[in-house]
């Protein structure tokens, strides 16, 4: 039976108050809240003066089951004169949706972005002034946990969270601000004039979220409900340092679809299939007896029976990714969850009565960033695999960058480094990583350690692993790469340079290596078929961690000159050139040409590739390192056998020592390990391992999808050649037996693309640059070519056995090589 797609999130159908959505405007407003009840620090235009709100329950987490329900909460008041303007601010710990005179505030889901939350939480702000009116007014509230308030489990989730240091019950701090037409003003806030009662929803954003429709309270969000026998709301503690204005997009709802098939089990529950892996949850609408319950489960696979799969490893496997809905009257009834998202493709659906109707959609919600690349080629495999991790990129962008949206549910901070480069090629992510990166100095301790997930909960007690903690140096210097905005480095550089500076004296104390934990090259080829889910590298992590920790104490001496740290920038450099002697003293081989480990496992690639690709390798040896490398790939058949650090750096080493052609044929291959071999699998997203060995493993996990950067920056050949594309750098490579190729990316100063085409033995390079771009374009000569076209304004200049040079600057240039 068919939804009604014009059905707002969870409203029931019949419901009092028609939701319309208010829009939202552009928050210029920051806030610094002490510890105290009222919060009166700069926040609003004249300052916040409203106070957090919520239950007295003790900040323990609850067991899950047991927590209290989402609180509704909702405050009256009068308006005798015209309004002219208004602005309602609002921060819901850990999530809100929120209503003025029964219209929802914003079609944001899912918010405020996660944070440390006891160091800074996110505030929006909306233009309400529609929504008022003469006479009676009413706000109202409702509150769901998120990541603040985890209900523990037995196992306890492996991150810790229901222990997090910001673990309490859901808050809320908002602000009205009134102007009328007189010219006067007045603010309604968050105090303890409003009314708080239990709401019908039982949420955990880890498990899932049970709403009883009996126990909805229809109308709540309008004037004329009754709510004298609500209790009064309490002012309560700030649970956070700082309110700050969200500085990156809120998640949206983005699509709706139906499924494409559905198979009923011998059980007699329903498995409803939606055709690709995705992230949201989904919608129902059904009618029946009041008092049936309608129970959803979601996952990624299904079991061999065909039921769908649920993972035991961070809490017990019956209660994860499961939602119910019971119905609370007659007619048609639609919901969906408000507080909590699931990875899957396949939702089974079970009743504890028969139903008189039912119909299932799925709502994929993410971060709604704006697209920004676009990229194509004549090999299909190729074009399959950047629609697969662009999917991949945006179901793991909710509000931060996460691992999966099925399992983890993290901001791995490696991850995140990562696939950066992928994610901002094919999107507006400059907010959503900057906004990140604040919480992830937010998570770093007085010492200076920085974690390996930020937001950090503290249950995972991995500290300064360089590959992945040491990744905030990395991650804030390619986001300066692509966004070109200096506040970026100043922003970090206070909790980079601590951090630089711990591990410098740490590596003294070992003989000026580092030796502790490191994940290292994670998920490599056969890793999956481990006895257990770590997918640890067979030469262990010591090589690509110190290779990691030079790259950054080289990066940050870069940054330091960047921001005039003259200094800091001799120290980073000294440590740098420390690390890179012991560093060959330790894992080069100089006779076999050669990095590798103590650990016997063979020749690595990746041992080879961090070595190349961050210029350790001295110069009388890179010839025969490289040669090496080459060997080894082609031994394997021109596959790789790379995790995640090493698969980020192959085909760009290869590509730029010469090897395009090499790289192009791994990239091309369809069996395994590869990324076609995904596709050839029936992939709709990138998976965490190169073969799905386990069900316990993602299929949605971008950090193996980093071929996507090379499809922009190699095949189609669009570089930043200074921070934020101040210049550019246009270096397509035309490898064998591949037709075209074109990509084009918005950067922050217009959009940049490229694309070329061989047709009866002519190569034609089209190019575009924006305005006030100066720009550098390297026509690549292919085999025979005989010389270049170029059209008005485009400079010739060097030309080299591979390419000639032209300077071009803004407009369309077209190259002809014949």
């Amino acid at each position: 039976m068919p939804l009604n797609r014009s059905a707002t999130r969870r409203q029931v159908v019949g419901s009092a108050a028609a939701a319309v959505v208010l829009g939202m405007m552009n928050p210029a407003r920051s806030a610094a809240l002490s510890g105290a009840p009222s919060a009166t620090a700069a926040g609003a235009e004249d300052g916040w003066t409203a106070q957090w709100i919520g239950r007295d329950t003790p900040p323990v987490a609850p067991e899950l089951g047991k927590q209290n329900p989402a609180p509704l909460l909702r405050r009256k008041f009068e308006l005798g004169k015209h309004v002219a303007r208004a602005e309602f601010s609002i921060v819901g710990l850990g999530y809100y949706e929120a209503w003025i005179n029964g219209h929802r505030v914003g079609d944001q889901v899912l918010d405020p972005p996660p944070s440390a939350y006891d160091q800074t939480a996110y505030s929006r702000t909306f233009d309400v002034t529609k929504a008022l009116r003469g006479g009676d007014n009413a706000l109202a509230v409702t509150l769901g946990r998120g990541y603040l308030s985890t209900p523990a489990t037995t196992p306890a989730t492996i991150f810790g969270l229901p222990k997090a240091p910001w673990t309490q019950e859901p808050r809320l701090l908002a602000q009205l601000d009134i102007v009328f037409s007189d010219g006067t003003r007045r603010r309604v806030v968050s105090d303890d004039k409003w009314k708080i009662t239990d709401g019908p929803t039982l949420d955990a954003l880890y498990f899932g979220e049970h709403y009883d429709a009996r126990r909805a309270r229809p109308g709540w969000t309008g004037t004329t409900y009754d709510d004298s026998g609500w209790e009064d709301a309490h002012v309560q503690p700030a649970p956070t340092k700082q309110v700050v204005p969200a500085g990156m997009p809120p998640v949206k709802v983005t699509d709706t679809f139906g499924p494409v098939g559905s198979t009923k089990l011998k059980t007699g529950t329903q498995v409803y299939d939606f055709g690709r892996t995705t992230a949201g949850w989904a919608r129902i609408k059904v009618s029946g007896t009041a008092g049936t319950t309608v129970t959803l489960i979601y996952g990624e696979q299904l079991n061999d029976d065909g039921t769908v799969f649920q993972s035991g490893m961070l809490g017990p496997a019956d209660v994860s990714h499961l939602d119910s809905y019971t119905l609370g009257g007659k007619g048609v009834q639609t919901w969906e969850p408000s507080f909590t998202r699931h990875g899957f493709r396949y939702v089974e659906v079970s009743t504890s009565a028969p139903l008189t109707s039912f119909g299932i959609e799925a709502r994929v919600a993410h971060t709604a960033v704006e697209s920004t690349g676009r990229f194509d080629c004549a090999n299909p495999v190729l074009t399959s695999i950047n629609a697969i991790q662009r999917a991949s990129l945006l179901d793991n962008m909710w509000g931060i960058p996460s691992d999966t949206p099925w399992r983890d549910r993290q901001g791995w901070t490696a991850d995140a480094y990562l696939y950066l480069d992928s994610a901002a090629l094919n999107f507006d992510v400059e907010g959503l990583y900057r906004q990140w990166l604040r919480t992830f100095r937010d998570s770093q301790r007085a010492d200076g350690a920085l974690p390996v997930i930020a937001p950090n909960p503290g249950g995972f007690p991995l500290w300064n692993d360089p590959s992945w903690s040491g990744t905030l140096i990395s991650s804030t210097w390619t986001h300066y790469q692509h966004y070109g905005d200096a506040g970026v480095l100043r922003d970090n550089y206070p909790a980079m340079a601590r951090w630089l500076d711990l591990m410098r004296t740490t590596i003294a104390g070992t003989n000026g290596l580092y030796t502790g934990f490191s994940f290292g090259d994670w998920s490599p080829p056969g890793a999956e078929n481990a006895a257990t889910l770590a997918l640890r590298p067979p030469e262990g992590s010591l090589l690509t961690a110190n290779a990691d920790l030079y790259h950054e104490a080289r990066l940050l001496a870069l940054i330091a000159r960047e921001l005039g740290h003259s200094g800091d920038t001799a120290r980073f450099d000294t440590m740098a050139d420390a690390l890179a002697e012991k560093f060959n003293e330790k894992f080069l081989d100089a006779d076999a040409g050669v990095y590798h480990t103590p650990v016997e496992a063979g020749y690595r690639q990746t041992s080879n590739l961090v070595a190349l690709a961050y210029g350790l390798v001295p110069d009388e040896h890179r010839d025969k390192v490289f040669a090496n490398l080459v060997k080894d790939i082609t031994d394997r058949g021109n596959h790789l056998n790379t995790g995640a650090i090493g698969t980020k750096l192959l085909l760009p080493v290869l590509t730029e020592n010469g090897r395009a052609d090499l790289a192009y044929k791994i990239a091309a291959q369809t069996d395994y390990p590869s990324w076609g071999y995904w596709v050839k699998q029936g992939a709709t997203t990138s998976w965490e391992t190169w073969s799905m060995a386990k069900k316990d493993f993602s299929m949605n996990h971008p950090f193996l999808g980093t071929v996507d950067d090379w499809f922009y920056q190699h095949l189609a050949g669009i570089q930043a050649a200074a921070p934020g594309y101040g210049k550019v750098l246009v270096a397509p490579v035309v490898p064998d037996g591949l037709r075209y190729a074109s990509a084009q990316v918005t950067t922050p100063r217009g959009e940049v693309s490229s694309g070329w085409r061989r047709q009866n033995g002519r190569l034609t390079l089209t190019v575009k640059v924006p305005a006030g771009t100066p720009a550098e374009v390297r026509v690549p000569l292919t085999d025979g070519a005989r010389g270049v076209t170029a059209g008005r304004g485009a400079t010739r200049g060097e030309r080299k056995d591979d390419y000639v040079a032209y300077h071009v600057r803004a407009g369309t240039h077209v190259f002809h090589v014949s």
